[in-house]
């Protein structure tokens, strides 16, 4: 947009969500809460959000150099499974969105690994623009 790549300016929004719904899935299994919604909520969120950071990485991906398409296409495949894992984990906690209060450990242990999953994917999406300079624009002057 403007000159500049989309994808990483949305990207913090759903790793933000989904991260966080995590974290509350450990809350709950600490002890420390007994809510079951909150986290059925930032997964809903986080997997919207992660649908336009995606479609914003497709975009940006049109431009990559080729050299640097196998790094990313290791990136998008990561976070693709990460996003499945929260949408099943979600589906199977479907119950949550409506009221209800089960929450099954299968859920929680989705939640997790797809937790796991989108840090190695974050980082190899770092890895692309800082090692790598995917979307990076380099300015003739030093005042551009």
């Amino acid at each position: 947009m403007f000159g500049h790549p989309l994808h990483p300016a949305v990207v913090h929004f759903p790793l933000a969500l989904l991260l966080s719904a995590t974290f509350a899935d450990l809350a709950r299994v600490a002890g420390l809460t007994t809510d079951t919604h909150i986290a059925a909520i930032l997964m809903t969120g986080g997997l919207a959000m992660g649908l336009v950071a995606m479609g914003a990485g497709l975009f940006d991906f049109t431009k990559l150099e080729t050299s640097v398409v196998p790094h990313a296409v290791r990136h998008m495949a990561v976070m693709g499974i990460a996003w499945l894992g929260y949408a099943v984990a979600l589906y199977l906690r479907r119950e949550t969105l409506s009221g209800g209060t089960g929450l099954s450990s299968l859920s929680i242990v989705l939640s997790v690994a797809s937790a796991l999953l989108l840090s190695v994917g974050g980082f190899l999406g770092g890895r692309l623009v800082y090692t790598f300079g995917a979307g990076v624009v380099r300015s003739s002057s030093p005042s551009d």
